[in-house]
């Protein structure tokens, strides 16, 4: 089956694959099926809008809802939300249970639902057995960070997107066990290496591609246990 997208126009296939697990998912109820649709969006646009749904690298200082304690949240203060401090959000001081409510077929599933998502407590962010790192989402473990996103274990590293295991590094993206390390993407057991990209096992040097084991270099790509290169001479 082919479609256009109803964001971008683009076309796009529905395959009978898709069909089948539409109709294996669809909701039955007093044993009526409730026939899930077929998307009118493009698999890109699906993407776009389920990801714009989750905030995970903009965070806010707002008050917690429940304390009154100023708190630094991914909720700005101007979203119509209930928003807990963690430790709050974590106990026993409050029952999400008190929080249910019927659903009417006769309404909007997306209107019952958002007067839900209103109603429930939000938890500020996830931050768990951090010291000094108040400033990171969806992390845990790590001490005098700041603006780290789902990274766990490191220390004194900034302006960061999944990293683990790192020390003093900045601006890194899905890396582990580096140190010192500046401006480096899915690198590995790296010390001292700066802009560079898909590494492992690499140490002082610069702009590297795809290098295993390399020591000294810069501006070098695809080489494995070299050292002293310049532009791969």
């Amino acid at each position: 089956m082919k479609k256009n997208c109803q964001k971008c126009t683009q076309n796009f296939e529905i395959t009978n694959s898709d069909l089948e697990f539409y109709k294996k998912v669809s909701p039955k109820f007093n044993w009526k099926i409730f026939e899930i649709p077929t998307p009118k969006l493009c698999p890109e646009c699906r993407q776009q809008r389920r990801l714009a749904f989750r905030n995970e690298r903009n965070l806010y200082k707002r008050d917690c809802d429940a304390t009154g304690k100023n708190i630094i949240s991914i909720y700005s203060p101007g979203k119509n939300l209930k928003v807990y401090n963690q430790d709050f959000w974590w106990s026993d001081n409050w029952d999400a249970l008190d929080y249910w409510i019927n659903f009417n077929f006769e309404k909007s599933f997306f209107k019952q639902f958002w007067k839900l998502m209103k109603e429930v407590p939000k938890v500020w962010i996830i931050n768990k057995n951090s010291i000094n790192s108040d400033y990171t989402n969806i992390c845990a473990n790590n001490k005098d960070c700041y603006l780290l996103i789902e990274s766990s274990d490191n220390e004194k590293c900034l302006y960061s997107y999944w990293i683990q295991n790192c020390i003093k590094s900045i601006d890194c993206n899905f890396s582990s066990n580096c140190e010192v390390c500046y401006n480096i993407d899915n690198c590995f057991n790296c010390y001292k290496l700066f802009n560079s990209k898909d590494c492992n096992e690499c140490n002082s040097s610069n702009l590297l591609q795809n290098c295993r084991n390399c020591e000294y270099c810069f501006n070098c790509k695809d080489l494995d246990w070299k050292k002293y290169f310049i532009s791969n001479k």
